[in-house]
């Protein structure tokens, strides 16, 4: 199941990508999007992260992207 959903997250991902104009028409124009680049440049990073999370996730690797956030969060987490 976890295949399969890496799967289509890429295959979604790259036709967020492609479809980007459309999905930004839909969506809208919000205030903060303008801090990112506007809508277009806020689909394209959405993007990208989905894409790198399903490659990561297929791959069994989300604790190399994870490792980070356990500095941040509180170590009742960690157990230390």
């Amino acid at each position: 199941m976890v295949t399969f959903l890496c799967i289509l997250g890429i295959i979604g991902s790259l036709a967020a990508i492609k479809y980007r104009e459309r999905m930004a028409d839909m969506l809208g124009t919000a205030e903060w999007m303008n801090y990112v680049g506007g809508p277009y440049n806020f689909i394209i990073i959405v993007s990208v992260v989905i894409f790198l999370w399903s490659i990561s996730a297929l791959f069994g690797i989300t604790d190399v992207f994870l490792s980070p956030l356990l500095w941040i969060i509180p170590s009742g987490i960690r157990g230390g």
